[in-house]
């Protein structure tokens, strides 16, 4: 009996013209003309996508059934294992059990078994659980127990194990993901699970410390702060008095802004870039108000970069003009983790953290193409 899988929920299978269709649709701004003819002329195959549902716990500690997507070659054997997290969804239509064919699922068409949880707050869960967001144990955990079902749905509906042996990327929340991931497995360190590299970008690892570069400059491209504050405010029970935390319009509209049936650029429509406008004046004073201290003290509990040094091969990327995510996040964790020992790198480009993005899949997709030519060459 599998303690963690329960059900498929659906499937389909799919090519790589299915994939630009759906990015264009969810990325109209990315720049696609020069890769994509490319990409359709060398990828042939086709992918099966399945949609489970599965056994994990809410950030409390209750049981919840959660949702996710396992892709993989159609009718041929997978090259490899990669649990690769999904992007922040500041809308809550858009996960991969929903869609089937997401973006991050890419990579599945370079012969892989791609592992794409859901996380809290979407899929099955989109109508019933506040989306954590930002919050590290429980999506370490979520992504988990996804794994997990994974390796029970494998033999019981394929009839043949997954490898042990995995890879974890993640870019953006994904990548955030990713680090919480890789921290839940050397914590529970199963012998039947066994990461080779994590490759993990534009991802906040240390919400202290990204706040800290928004407090300074005045400016978050992405519109993520509220839904983190009212994440945080729900699980933790801080009973949050908003008035002391925004103000403008997004006080006055909070419940239907933050309500997650929003695109990001709808948000930045309404609140701005510019957190002078939605935050409150108490923000960027060197003495935090008490409800905001309330969400400080709990971003640092939730620190992937204090308390813990990886035992795996990580390698970090991150876009030095990123405006999304700030650049100082990257560093202080390389930099922190490389003090004790850690085998950690980091790599910078340009772009900012969209058209940067772009370039990290593409060096996903290298390294998933060297992993599989590195065995070939053993054998």
């Amino acid at each position: 009996m599998s303690r963690y899988f329960i059900e498929v929920l659906k499937e389909g299978v799919f090519s790589i013209d299915d994939v630009f269709v759906e990015v264009k649709k969810d990325f109209p701004a990315l720049k696609l003309a020069k890769i994509e003819p490319l990409l359709k002329k060398l990828i042939k195959m086709k992918v099966s996508i399945t949609a489970i549902s599965y056994n994990t716990v809410t950030p409390k500690g209750d049981p919840v059934v959660s949702s996710g997507i396992i892709m993989r070659p159609n009718n041929r054997r997978s090259l490899g294992v990669l649990h690769f997290l999904p992007s922040a969804n500041i809308d809550k239509f858009g996960s991969g059990s929903d869609a089937l064919l997401i973006f991050e699922g890419v990579l599945s068409f370079f012969g892989y078994t791609v592992i794409i949880p859901d996380l809290l707050g979407n899929g099955v869960t989109k109508d019933t659980q506040e989306y954590p967001f930002l919050m590290m144990e429980n999506t370490g955990r979520v992504a988990y127990d996804m794994h997990r079902a994974a390796m029970e749905y494998f033999p019981a509906v394929l009839g043949f194990p997954l490898q042990k042996h995995i890879s974890i990327g993640g870019y953006s929340m994904g990548g955030s993901s990713a680090l919480a991931l890789v921290r839940h497995i050397e914590q529970e360190n199963p012998s039947d699970i066994i990461v080779d590299k994590a490759l993990i970008g534009g991802g906040i690892y240390d919400l202290s410390v990204a706040f800290e570069e928004f407090e300074r400059t005045g400016y978050a491209e992405y519109p993520a702060a509220p839904g983190v504050f009212k994440a945080y405010d729900y699980w933790y029970g801080l009973n949050l008095d908003y008035t002391q935390i925004f103000n403008g319009p997004l006080l006055e509209n909070m419940d239907f802004w933050l309500n997650r049936t929003h695109s990001r650029d709808q948000l930045v429509a309404w609140i701005g870039r510019d957190l002078h406008g939605y935050m409150h004046p108490d923000f960027f004073k060197p003495e935090k108000n008490e409800q905001i201290q309330k969400l400080l003290d709990k971003f640092k509990e939730n620190s992937l970069v204090d308390n813990w040094t990886p035992k795996t091969d990580i390698r970090f990327a991150h876009a030095s003009d990123d405006l999304s995510v700030p650049t100082r996040v990257a560093s202080y964790t390389y930099e922190e983790f490389r003090k004790r020992g850690a085998r950690v790198r980091l790599r910078y480009g340009k772009g900012g953290h969209y058209e940067f993005g772009k370039w990290f899949f593409l060096r996903m997709a290298m390294h998933l193409v060297a992993k599989r030519l590195a065995v070939w060459t053993r054998s």
